[in-house]
């Protein structure tokens, strides 16, 4: 089964068959042979420079924000630093946020100039304290460059993560979508990072960070931020005149940031896959089996469409908010359902990072009406096509992440969507 997929951004992008080297591939993707899915890209272990892995261990529960006691905070709260120091001087929040200002990967003027990018933006959006960008050259990694801090919120005062641990391991509480001024930033919403999934500098052959973000030569490696996983600091490398945000982290702070679960119904992926002819029947059997064996009650429905109707017209949108494992609610305050969601699905009903981006959709859009051509011929058939969600991503209304949505080939099984009614 082939989960690879290579991402075309922009005309002068690089593209790249799926599989092959430097080719965007999900966590347990199909690679070449020869090669392996590190860190969201195909690469050869024997060509890496760097130790690192690039794997998310998803029996891991550290930073799961299952526990929590607040929630809010205010990022305009003067930390306390003198922007001459980083990591551990201040008990207040730190603040990330993305700059609504694109720029060029070969002008940004190496690590030095980024972190300035960073800092000049903060500081005209009256955010206190010391700013780094989340990059990494052939020196130095992203992560290393956070020093001691601990405890981020978003420009908007929703938690991010309790501590570095938590962001390398793609689990942010809220994913890092917000500018300087607490606005949403707009798809595509991708950012330079040079960066895997790891936290280190992720470069198969010395091209993937524009020499050292000062030149045209080689390419950029980007993240996509409404993404959790490894696909937020590594999705798709591109020509260094492209341009893209940068995520910019304040260091001064060590701070208890942690979520207060949301209650509501639960929302979930589904670990088991259900093939493309085996009837919505069967994804709702599955629903419900891995609800109860993770001790959910109530009645489980997949968000799934048969022809002639949308994947959301059998839901009941009158009850609780829907809320993952982790009591994130998936949708923004006041949608039912919406083309951007809060947080990525991300997770299944024991609260586990799914292995897939993908899930069986049926239609384009929650409140579109779902055609032969659209869902496997009703979910029976093994040819044709089936519309698909991004369950990995903010923007789940398509695999594509950046707004359009397409199909997936009728014939491997996939996850879907559970949502309790």
């Amino acid at each position: 089964m082939v989960l690879a997929a290579c991402v075309a951004i922009d005309p002068d992008a690089r593209l790249c068959a799926v599989g092959a080297a430097e080719c965007s591939c999900t966590l347990g993707g199909s690679c070449d042979a020869g090669l392996e899915c590190r860190a969201s890209i195909c690469v050869d272990p024997n060509a890496v420079a760097d130790s690192s892995s690039g794997t998310i261990d998803p029996s891991s529960s550290s930073s799961s924000g299952a526990v929590a006691t607040t929630e809010t905070s205010d990022p305009s709260v003067d930390s306390g630093s003198s922007g001459e120091s980083s990591g551990g001087g201040s008990d207040q929040p730190n603040v990330v946020f993305v700059t609504s200002q694109l720029y060029a990967g070969a002008a940004l003027g190496g690590l030095d100039g980024a972190d300035a990018l960073c800092q000049s933006v903060a500081e005209s959006a009256a955010l206190a304290g010391t700013y780094r960008a989340w990059l990494s050259d052939a020196q130095t990694s992203a992560s290393s460059r956070m020093g001691s801090a601990r405890g981020w919120v978003r420009s908007d005062g929703k938690p991010f993560a309790v501590d570095l641990q938590q962001i390398i391991e793609g689990r942010a509480f809220y994913p890092p979508v917000t500018d300087e001024h607490g606005n949403p930033v707009p798809i595509p919403d991708y950012v330079w990072t040079g960066t895997g999934v790891d936290g280190n500098l992720l470069d198969v052959d010395g091209s993937l960070m524009c020499s050292g973000w000062t030149s045209d030569t080689g390419q950029g490696l980007m993240g996509t931020l409404g993404a959790g996983l490894g696909w937020w600091t590594a999705y798709a490398a591109s020509n260094c005149s492209f341009t893209a945000h940068l995520v910019c982290l304040g260091v001064d702070g060590d701070a208890d940031v942690a979520l207060t679960p949301t209650a509501g119904r639960l929302a979930f992926v589904s670990s088991g896959y259900v093939g493309p002819s085996d009837g919505r029947d069967a994804a709702d059997a599955l629903c419900a089996s891995e609800a109860a064996a993770a001790g959910a009650d109530g009645s489980f429905l997949a968000l799934m469409a048969n022809t002639g109707e949308s994947p959301g017209a059998r839901m009941n949108t009158a009850g609780a908010p829907w809320v993952r494992a982790d009591g994130v609610p998936i949708f923004l305050d006041g949608q039912v359902f919406g083309t951007t969601l809060a947080a990525p699905i991300l997770y299944d009903a024991e609260g586990v990072p799914t292995p897939l981006a993908i899930a069986w959709a049926g239609a384009y859009g929650v409140d579109q009406i779902a055609t032969d051509a659209d869902n496997c011929s009703g979910w029976t058939a093994t040819s044709g096509f089936a519309a698909m969600f991004s369950v990995i991503h903010a923007y789940w209304q398509g695999w594509t992440i950046d707004g359009h949505s397409s199909a997936q080939e009728c014939q491997s099984p996939y996850s879907v969507i559970c949502l309790e009614q």
